[in-house]
């Protein structure tokens, strides 16, 4: 079969599966007025100290949509993606730094570093897309794995950059003329962006790219045999999926104001891919459930006890039972009893 008649195949499930799709898109919806609205219902009731929580939520949960376009969509199990988080931190964080302590080149306009930071991890997530993807299955979660190792004790040996201990930064960037100093400005930022990120992948996954992706993941071998060039539609869903979480990287070290290698540690990919699961894997804003349910999970235990990880893993492992394929999943009704 031609790659034409591979493509109207496509076109054909597509228009089947459109009626189906509404209901992840209502969830989508509610899911991102919830959020819009939380740092407004927040101040209403006395609690804008959570607002540091609620906008590292929003910049998690785009890290975890990043990983979801790839996991659940593609099939493709990334314990690497913390490189491509931390790959944004120092690229927008070397360049706030130098600005102010005048050691080298710099830049603080958003506009200019973010950008620049998705660029520079889909140039990344390119060279490891390409050379992961020669793999498969357990293979490919070392291969990303071992490069997520090796970017994180690169970053360690930056020390004009604080090395392993880090370094503060002075200021977060600006937006034009608009400093984001103001955290309810600068979350609203981040929320603008993540809207941006979760309509962009709905309408890819949506498209011709998003069903033969979902086709290479169910089966590769019949997607090809039609025709379809399925290790590039892979390998693109890699890279656009790496410029995303660079891009929440760059967002992550504004709000710390802190440059740290430790945004790059695999358990940082872990952390994230617990977010798509308990969130529900393959609906995209899954991720962004996953993100606060975690993260609301680790404020909890960690005001109760010093030994919170343990009861944070008690919390999920409790979720996961009751929701096997997240919380999304129960509220789309495709829980399954099993």
């Amino acid at each position: 079969m031609t790659q034409m008649e591979a493509t109207e195949a496509v076109d054909m499930e597509a228009m089947v599966g459109g009626r189906s799709a509404r209901r992840p898109l209502t969830l989508t919806a509610v899911v991102l007025v919830v959020v819009g609205l939380s740092p407004l219902v927040a101040n209403v009731l006395g609690l804008g100290y959570l607002q540091g929580s609620l906008t590292r939520t929003v910049i998690l949960g785009m890290a975890a949509v990043a990983l979801d376009f790839i996991v659940g969509y593609g099939g493709l199990v990334s314990l690497g993606h913390a490189l491509f988080v931390g790959l944004g931190s120092y690229t927008t964080g070397v360049l706030l730094y130098n600005l102010s302590s005048g050691i080298g080149p710099g830049a603080n306009q958003a506009l200019v570093v973010l950008p620049l930071a998705m660029l520079v991890g889909a140039m990344l997530g390119f060279g490891l897309g390409a050379l992961a993807l020669r793999t498969r299955g357990v293979y490919f979660i070392m291969v990303t794995l071992a490069f997520n190792q090796m970017m994180y004790f690169l970053f360690n040996t930056l020390e004009p950059y604080g090395g392993d201990d880090g370094v503060r930064l002075e200021e977060r960037n600006h937006l034009g003329p608009l400093s984001l100093e103001s955290d309810l400005v600068f979350f609203y930022v981040c929320f603008a962006l993540l809207v941006l990120v979760v309509v962009g992948f709905n309408i890819l996954i949506r498209s011709k790219f998003g069903w033969i992706l979902r086709g290479a993941r169910d089966n590769d071998l019949r997607m090809r045999a039609l025709g379809a060039s399925t290790r590039r539609y892979q390998l693109m869903a890699f890279v656009i999926s790496a410029s995303v979480a660079s891009l929440a990287g760059a967002l992550a070290v504004n709000e710390s104001q802190f440059l740290s290698p430790d945004i790059a540690h695999w358990t940082v990919s872990g952390e994230l891919l617990v977010m798509v699961i308990v969130g529900g894997l393959g609906s995209l804003i899954g991720g962004v459930i996953g993100s606060g349910i975690l993260l609301v999970l680790e404020e909890l235990a960690i005001d109760l006890t010093d030994d919170w990880q343990f009861f944070v893993g008690i919390g999920l492992v409790l979720i996961l039972l009751v929701a096997r394929n997240g919380v999304a999943g129960v509220i789309l009704g495709k829980h399954r009893n099993v």
